[in-house]
């Protein structure tokens, strides 16, 4: 039914017309609703509001000729009358069909307290039945309602008095400007179907250098501003800095950067609830409490919460490189066999040596013994055979001892490693270590019941996540320090700092600050981006993010802003023990039994001639 046909054709202005008029009407209805809605959803709503009892006569008699070739799908229908005082109706609101016949009855619904918690972009398909002289300006004041608040999908079906049915929409986008509300014919029903394959066109992928408002700070290595001009700042790079870079160009828009004077992350969720910026990005965790007030987009980057401690705190002293390779339960076993061979010699010497010989042979064998121990050749071969078979055995046991000590001192130098800091967030507990941490980092870390015991410095008001480093840079002498924060941090940190070392000509390696990491992970956190709370950004930018993600632009840009270089892959930490070299003090064992044997048998070859032929 069309208003200005019904003047001309109604009788009584009943709200009566032509079957044949409804039947069209009906039809085009259920091809919308079965062909572009219920094939995408399960169920929808529908709603009548309506000024004119005429033309709820006619709505009424629509929905039963309607329903007569629905069938089985889930309908909820609200009706709206006037002058009812308004209430909520629970209901699920993805897919709307409304019946109308003004901007004013539309306003009515309220749809906008249905909406304003959602994180998705519901769509509306509007029957508006209205004058054809009113149907523009009543459609132009509709969409300016839905871009107010932010319903992006809201498609009309109207009927012109020649029996026309034309849908519009509008594109707040375009070659005419920014917040375009002017409607925009974008199908029609032809008697049988749409003439164009869509009711709900895209309306975002071409933003005509329109400006996005971003609440941004400079927070490197996630996102970078140009800070020659303070008035007109541009994102420059970082890992999210070039995510933002490249949907601006795919998306055609301008960013507008909304600069924020610290980093404070709530306060750019603020910002968004304010309508000041329309979205916000910069190392910002997908939690729980942030959902509830923006819209977040698809995480596309994780990264690890973890501890990480200064290197220099743990450099080893000359005492610690000097004794590095071994154990202390290996030294004293060194210390054991070499006291044992000094006793074994003098009593071999005294109980072995014959009437009238050299006075000097017990020194010559003592300078033998040390000869043997440092891997030089002998001043006199031994004239025992006990002797000597215990030579041959300390021979082989000092050649590994001190193969295995050079090696290690080679590797201590070439890699220059450090004592072991602790590897767990228990050893930090039991130790008594002091975090140093910004306000963000403690309000992640309060969700861990490990580190609840720990004792905090809180650095208030900080420049940039950097600050906790710095300060322990600054104040190295601190013992039992670490700090926490996103592991992106550490390496942008440590990369900073070796190529400022490198600027100036040093030895990175020797005199970079640098920060190991523990082993132990505190949280996981998945990087995403705020929207204002039912965004009509929020499907576009998450079909962006997904294709990027699918084709590995993601992957690449961490590589280039996340080089991991700059950080031990582990700890090479390697001190022998005992349960390394026992095969070592099993050949001295093994040895010391068998110069026992030949001992024995060369004391009794003295007294015996048959075993005095063997050792003469």
């Amino acid at each position: 039914m069309n208003i200005s046909a019904l003047l001309e054709s109604y009788h009584e202005l009943s709200g009566e017309q032509m079957n044949h008029i409804n039947e069209v009407v009906a039809r085009a209805l259920l091809h919308v609703v079965h062909h572009h809605i219920l094939s995408v959803t399960p169920s929808l709503v529908l709603t009548l509001c309506c000024r004119s009892e005429h033309t709820c006569n006619f709505y009424n008699e629509m929905m039963s000729t309607l329903f007569r070739q629905w069938g089985l799908a889930p309908l909820q229908i609200v009706n709206v009358e006037r002058g009812v005082p308004w209430q909520p109706v629970a209901g699920r609101r993805h897919f709307n069909v409304i019946f109308t016949d003004s901007f004013a009855a539309f306003s009515e619904i309220r749809m906008e307290y249905y909406a304003r918690e959602y994180n998705y972009n519901e769509h509306y398909f509007i029957f508006l039945q209205a004058r054809d002289r009113l149907l523009q300006n009543e459609m132009r004041l509709i969409f300016d309602y839905c871009w107010r608040y932010q319903l992006i999908h809201c498609s009309v079906q109207v009927q012109k008095s020649n029996g026309d049915i034309l849908f519009y929409s509008y594109y707040p986008f375009g070659e005419r400007g920014c917040a375009d509300m002017e409607p925009q014919l974008i199908n029609r029903y032809n008697g049988s179907s749409l003439v164009e394959p869509e009711i709900f066109p895209r309306k975002l992928r071409n933003f005509y250098g329109c400006p996005v408002r971003c609440a941004l700070w400079h927070s490197p290595p996630f996102l970078r501003l140009s800070e020659e001009d303070v008035d007109a700042l541009s994102v420059t790079g970082g890992y999210e800095g070039r995510l933002l870079l490249a949907l601006a160009e795919k998306m055609n828009f301008s960013i507008a950067v909304r600069p924020i004077q610290r980093n404070v992350r709530d306060g750019t969720l603020e910002m968004l609830q304010r309508g000041e910026a329309d979205l916000t990005l910069g190392g910002i965790r997908q939690t729980v409490n942030r959902s509830m007030v923006a819209t977040s987009t698809h995480n596309y980057h994780q990264t690890r919460e973890v501890f990480g401690v200064l290197a220099s705190s743990y450099e080893l002293s000359s005492l610690d490189i000097l004794l590095y390779p071994y154990r202390l339960k290996i030294w004293l076993g060194i210390l054991g066999v070499v006291a044992l061979s000094a006793l074994l010699q003098l009593a071999v010497d005294r109980l072995l040596r014959k009437h009238g010989s050299d006075a000097n042979l017990g020194a010559r064998s003592w300078l033998n013994l040390e000869l043997i121990f440092v891997g030089m050749p002998l001043m006199d071969t031994p004239r025992s055979h006990t002797a000597r078979l215990y030579c041959l055995m300390l021979m082989m046991y000092t050649l590994i001892i001190r193969t295995i000590y050079q090696g290690l001192l080679y590797h201590l130098i070439r890699t220059h490693q450090l004592n072991r800091w602790p590897q767990t967030i228990e050893s930090l507990v039991e130790r008594n270590y002091t975090v140093v941490l910004t306000p963000i980092v403690l309000e992640a870390l309060k969700e861990i019941p490990s580190v609840q015991h720990m004792k905090f410095r809180l650095l208030e008001d900080p420049d940039s996540d950097l600050e906790p480093l710095h300060f322990l840079e600054a104040n190295h002498q601190l013992r039992r320090h670490v700090t926490a924060s996103a592991l992106d941090i550490f390496i942008q940190f440590n990369r900073l700092s070796a190529e400022e070392v490198h600027r100036q000509g040093g030895n990175s390696a020797e005199t970079a600050a640098h920060f190991e990491i523990v082993p132990e992970d505190i949280i996981n956190m998945q990087l995403t981006m705020y929207l204002a709370k039912h965004s009509f950004l929020i499907d576009q930018l998450n079909e962006e993010i997904m294709w990027m993600r699918s084709v590995g632009l993601l992957a690449v840009w961490s590589r280039w802003e996340l080089v991991e270089s700059y950080l031990r892959s582990e700890q090479s930490y390697q001190i022998l023990g005992l349960d390394e070299l026992y095969a070592i003090f099993l050949v001295v064992l093994v040895g010391l039994l068998l110069s026992l044997v030949v001992f024995l048998c060369e004391l009794l070859s003295q007294r015996f001639r048959l075993l005095r032929r063997f050792f003469s």
